[in-house]
Parts: C-alpha cells; sequence; structure tokens
C-alpha cells in the first residue's frame, strides 16, 4: 500500500512548513527506519524486542523534528541519547550495530524532509544540510558516548566482580569445589570444562606493558591473575589466550579437569616456571620430572645422591661430557645401537661408556631403577653446565 503524499500541489514547502509536516509523518519515518534496519540484517539477533525499537525510532524523531523546529524537549526526550545508549550498552549490543542504526536516522529524515517538501525542495534542502547533519550527528555523538561509558562501568563492575570470584577460588584450599561451584557463573567458564594453566615468569616478554587486566571475566574462556613473580594465565578448552605467549617463559599445566583443580594447578605450573631456561617457553612435567623429584627428595634425604654427584664432578671436562651424553641418549631409548648411531660413534664405545658410567657412579643404566636414580641425580647436569 502505497502511503499518500503529503506535498502542496503549488509547489516546494517552505522550511517551516516542511517540519510541520515531517512532524505530521512520523509514523513514515518509523516504518521506513524498521525496514532500512531490517534490511541490513542488524538487531536480528534478537537481543532488543520488536517494540523497543519502535518506541525508540518514535522517541527519537520526535526529538530530531522538534531540534531542527528549534522547539523545547519535553522530559521524556530530553534525556533520551543517554538512555539509549546505556540501555543498549546492558542490552549487550555491539557498538558496530548500534552506530550502523543510528547512523541511519539522517537518510531517514532526509528521505522524510524529500516527501514533505517536494520533488522541487532540493535547494530548500540544501541551505538546510548542514543543520539537518549537525542535529543528526550531535545525537549520534551522545548516544555513543553513553554507551561506551555504560560499557566501561559494567566492564569494570564484572571485573572487580570477577576477580574477588578469582581470588576467593585461589584461597580456596580444602574448599575448592564449593568456591568452584559458585563462581563459575561469575568466570563465565564451566564448572566442569577442561582448563590449560600457564605461569610467565618476569622477562622481557611478560612484562607489565604486556598483560591481561588481572582477575578479569573469562574472554572467550580465558583468565588472568597476577602474582608477585609472574602472570598466570588460564583458558577453558581451546579458547584463545588473552596476550600474546611469544617470547615469555615460564610452566604448563594442560588438561586441567574442573575449575576446583585450577588454584593447584597454578601452583604446580608456578613451580615448574623455576626450572624454565630463558627464551626456551613453557616446560611442562613430563620435561623435567627428574629435576622435580631430585629437589623434592633433597628436601625430605639432605645429600641425597651426593657422593655418585661428586664423583662425576671431579672428572675430567672431557670424561665428565662423554657420560653425561651417554646417560641422556641412552636412558632416552634404552637402546646400545640407537645411542650410538646419536652419538655417531661405535656400539663397543657405548658400552664402554656404561661400564664407565657404573664405575663412577655405582648405577647401571640398563637397569630401570638405577637409570631412574641416575637421571634424577644429574637431571640438570648438562655437559655445557657449570658444577659449581
Amino acid at each position: 500500500m502505497r502511503r499518500q503524499t503529503m506535498v502542496d500541489p503549488d509547489g516546494p514547502q517552505p522550511w517551516p512548513r516542511m517540519l510541520e509536516l515531517l512532524a505530521r509523518d512520523r509514523d513514515g519515518l518509523v516504518a521506513d527506519f524498521l525496514g532500512r534496519l531490517s534490511a541490513l540484517g542488524r538487531y536480528s539477533d534478537g537481543l532488543i524486542p520488536d517494540e523497543d525499537l519502535r518506541q525508540t525510532a518514535t522517541d527519537t524523531f520526535d526529538m530530531l523534528t522538534r531540534r531542527l523546529a528549534g522547539l523545547p524537549l519535553p522530559g521524556h526526550l530530553s534525556d533520551l541519547p543517554t538512555r539509549l545508549g546505556v540501555r543498549r550498552a546492558r542490552q549487550g549490543v555491539a557498538r558496530e550495530d548500534l552506530l550502523e542504526a543510528v547512523r541511519l536516522d539522517f537518510r531517514v529524515l532526509w528521505a522524510g524532509l524529500v516527501r514533505a517538501g517536494g520533488a522541487d525542495s532540493a535547494q530548500i534542502l540544501v541551505l538546510h544540510v548542514e543543520e539537518i547533519l549537525g542535529t543528526v550527528e550531535q545525537y549520534i555523538s551522545d548516544v555513543q558516548a553513553a554507551f561506551l561509558e555504560e560499557r566501561a562501568a559494567l566492564e569494570r563492575d564484572s571485573r572487580a566482580e570477577a576477580a574477588q570470584a578469582l581470588s576467593r577460588l585461589l584461597g580456596s584450599g580444602d574448599r575448592a569445589a564449593e568456591v568452584a561451584a559458585q563462581v563459575a557463573p561469575v568466570l563465565g567458564v564451566a564448572v566442569d570444562g577442561v582448563f590449560e594453566v600457564l605461569f610467565a615468569a618476569p622477562g622481557p616478554g611478560a612484562g607489565p606493558g604486556r598483560r591481561s587486566e588481572p582477575g578479569g571475566p573469562a574472554r572467550d574462556g580465558c583468565l588472568v591473575w597476577e602474582f608477585d613473580d609472574g602472570v598466570a594465565l588460564v583458558r577453558e578448552g581451546r579458547a584463545r589466550w588473552p596476550l600474546p605467549l611469544e617470547g615469555m617463559t615460564g610452566g604448563a599445566v594442560p588438561g586441567v579437569r574442573g575449575l576446583a583443580e585450577v588454584p593447584a594447578a597454578i601452583a604446580a605450573a608456578r613451580r615448574l616456571a623455576g626450572y624454565a631456561r630463558p627464551g626456551g617457553g613453557f616446560v611442562r612435567a613430563e620435561g623435567v620430572w627428574p629435576a622435580l623429584a631430585r629437589d623434592r627428595l633433597l628436601e625430605v634425604l639432605p645429600g641425597f645422591g651426593r657422593e655418585a654427584v661428586e664423583r662425576v664432578a671431579a672428572l675430567e671436562p672431557d670424561a665428565r661430557t662423554r657420560l653425561l651424553e651417554t646417560l641422556e641418549h641412552y636412558t632416552a631409548t634404552g637402546s646400545v645401537k640407537a645411542t650410538a648411531e646419536s652419538l655417531y660413534c661405535h656400539r663397543n664405545t657405548v658400552v664402554n661408556r656404561l661400564q664407565a658410567f657404573r664405575e663412577v657412579t655405582g648405577l647401571d643404566l640398563t637397569v630401570p631403577v638405577e637409570a631412574a636414580r641416575a637421571l634424577v641425580l644429574f637431571s640438570d647436569r648438562r655437559p655445557g653446565d657449570g658444577w659449581g
């Protein structure tokens, strides 16, 4: 059904008359706006009820028309931009969607003025184009400012709440399961999710400028918490990390089952970070378990394996290097042949070195339990390392 024109057949309308006719055409403006918005596909996710869109469009064109005419605004229109920006932020509307919608106002308003003024109204519209554009742009600016301010406030509130929730979880101790169930919705993760935990030690890649906001709610399934000696990063599933990891060094604990296990995993990753070498990335338990076992044994049994370590340390550097190379390569496969190939020597040379290792340390690398003990004792004794 075609909408009837309001144009006077005698010719173009003067500006005041055009604005009067524009105000009368409010329903037409609203219908035009909603049609254009629907064609763009914006707000099609159901975040905003249809009645909200229609009422907002009605109020918007009432306000814009009154401003163009220099008329005072009634109370419900005087703070419309602020109320709209705040409401859209709370409704979770994307900034791009909001701006695309409010930018339609100029096109709808212009089309309405053309209808009101008639085909020969171009000259009058040109004279007032800056006024029209300025009125709409001011409205857009006010809406956007209110939207961004409210979204920032919501984010601050959300981060503060999430920081408190994560702090509670990290300090929950034996109540981790109970607290995890309470804070999971606040953190935005599944209480029974599978997580990966990193602990980045201080360094060029983990400086304050590279860190995310501590304790923030999960961004695509990620959490961040800063400690005095580094920063913990937690992600659920295969979510993307919230900051680049290039150049970082630390510890990693994958496959953490359930949010309740995250505090213990962070503590483990924090300890693993102490075994990471500068520029060596993130170490996992399977890569440094001998050193972990040695340090734990030394806590319980001071002096554990000291004699064997001291005897190896007393060797000439070349002899020490040969024995440690043999330890490293032989325990990786348990094969004399594979060790000879990796060290580019004869099988008999490997056998002789295994014998020499047994004579020096008292440990036979061909016996699994003694090979494990040797790995623990010499876990970080690489050929080029110092033996102070």
